[in-house]
C-alpha cells in the first residue's frame, strides 16, 4: 500500500454541534476517531456553539456538572438533563423560520435525549446523525476503545494512527501550532496533512451572513443534500507541512 492510498485518519474531540469544517474532516477521513479520553476543557467548543439569530449570533451552552472535577470528556456529566426545552426554544427562535427546521428539530430532540448518559454520548450522537444526513461515512470509533494506556500529548496521535494502520493524519488548521511545536509524527513514518477548507456562504434569512456557525445553521436553511454538497465544494487539496502557512490557503 502506498502512502497515497494508505488510510487517512482524523482525530477530534467530540464537539457540541460543530461547524461545517468539522464535517469536512469527516468527509475526507477513512477513519474518524473521537478523542473522548482527554480532559474536558471549560469554555470550549466541547460544550458550546453558535447559530445565527435575527439579531446576530446566539450562543448555545450546555450546563456542565461540577463533579467530577477535571474529568475526561467521556466522564463529563450534564448538570441539568432538563436543559433541552429551554435550548430548543432558543434555537427555534433563531432557525424556526428556516425551511428545514422540522428536520433539525427532530435531530436535536433525538440527540438531547442522550443527556443523561453524559457529554460525550450526547455530542457523538449528534455528530454521527448529522454526518449521516450529509452522506459522510468514515469508520468511526472512540479513542477510549483502543485501550492505548497512558500517553502524553506528543505520543497520543501517532499511537492512534498505528493502532488503526493509518499512514496519513489529517489535521484541522487550528492544530498547526501544536503540531509544529511537538512534532509528534517525526520519525514515525506517518504523514501529517492539513485541512484546506473554504467556508460556504448561504442565505440565513436576513442580515449579514455569519460564518462558522454550528452546522445545524446551514442544515436548517439548505437541507442535508445541499449542505453536504456545499461542504464537499469547500474542500481543497490537502496541504503538506510546507504549505499550511501559505496565506492563499487561509480560510
Amino acid at each position: 500500500m502506498t502512502t497515497a492510498t494508505a488510510p487517512l485518519l482524523v482525530a477530534m474531540q467530540p464537539t457540541f454541534l460543530p461547524w461545517l469544517g468539522y464535517f469536512a474532516l469527516m468527509a475526507e477521513a477513512d477513519i474518524f476517531v473521537f478523542l473522548d479520553d482527554v480532559q474536558f476543557s471549560k469554555q470550549s467548543w466541547q460544550s458550546r456553539n453558535r447559530v445565527a439569530g435575527p439579531n446576530g449570533e446566539v450562543l448555545l451552552s450546555l450546563p456542565i456538572a461540577r463533579k467530577p472535577s477535571r474529568p475526561l470528556i467521556r466522564d463529563t456529566k450534564i448538570a441539568d438533563p432538563g436543559f433541552a426545552d429551554d435550548m430548543m426554544a432558543r434555537i427555534k427562535g433563531s432557525l424556526g423560520k428556516a425551511p428545514h427546521w422540522p428536520l433539525v428539530q427532530d435531530l436535536l430532540d433525538r440527540g438531547f435525549r442522550r443527556a443523561p448518559e453524559g457529554l460525550a454520548a450526547l455530542n457523538i450522537a449528534l455528530v454521527e446523525d448529522i454526518a449521516a444526513l450529509f452522506g459522510f461515512a468514515p469508520e468511526i470509533l472512540r479513542s477510549s476503545q483502543l485501550d492505548l494506556g497512558p500517553l502524553d500529548r506528543a505520543s497520543r496521535l501517532p499511537a492512534i494512527c498505528r493502532a488503526k494502520g493509518a499512514a496519513r493524519y489529517l489535521s484541522p488548521q487550528g492544530s498547526t501550532q501544536y503540531l509544529a511545536e511537538d512534532r509528534p509524527f517525526d520519525g514515525t513514518g506517518i504523514t501529517p496533512l492539513f485541512q484546506n477548507f473554504t467556508h460556504p456562504v448561504y442565505e440565513q434569512g436576513s442580515g449579514a451572513f455569519l460564518s462558522h456557525m454550528s452546522a445545524i445553521d446551514a442544515l436548517a436553511w439548505l437541507g442535508p443534500v445541499a449542505t453536504g454538497a456545499a461542504i464537499r465544494a469547500g474542500i481543497g487539496p490537502q496541504l503538506g507541512e510546507n504549505e499550511k502557512d501559505d496565506p492563499k490557503h487561509a480560510d
